[in-house]
């Protein structure tokens, strides 16, 4: 199998915005996706997310590790203490991981979903 690069050279390969799905207050954080791919019959599929400032509950229940590649912000697991993040920073959630989003600036990440 060839190696499959994912380019995202300016943000015309950007979606359009959309809201995120499970808000949790203002600002409403907006996201949208960069050369999305499916890797794998099972599911395993990769891109670029990007999402402005705001707080939201995470519904990807797909294991998934991502490197930010600009932003910052923090997520705090359920029962958990927060995890701040950064660019340069990589993150890794398993499975079903529950939690809040709160992004501060807008992040840009490179990430990999796994079922």
């Amino acid at each position: 199998m060839n190696p499959i690069v994912i380019r995202v050279q300016n943000d015309a390969a950007f979606g359009p915005a959309a809201p995120v799905g499970a808000p949790c207050g203002e600002p409403i954080a907006q996201t949208r996706t960069a050369g999305h791919q499916a890797l794998t019959p099972q599911g395993t599929s990769a891109g670029v997310w990007e999402c402005s400032p705001g707080r939201f509950r995470r519904q990807v229940p797909q294991a998934e590790f991502s490197y930010f590649i600009s932003g910052e912000g923090s997520f705090t697991p359920e029962g958990g203490t927060p995890v701040s993040f950064g660019a340069g920073d990589a993150i890794y959630f398993a499975a079903n991981t529950q939690g809040v989003w709160h992004v501060r600036k807008t992040v840009r990440k490179a990430y990999l979903l796994m079922p």
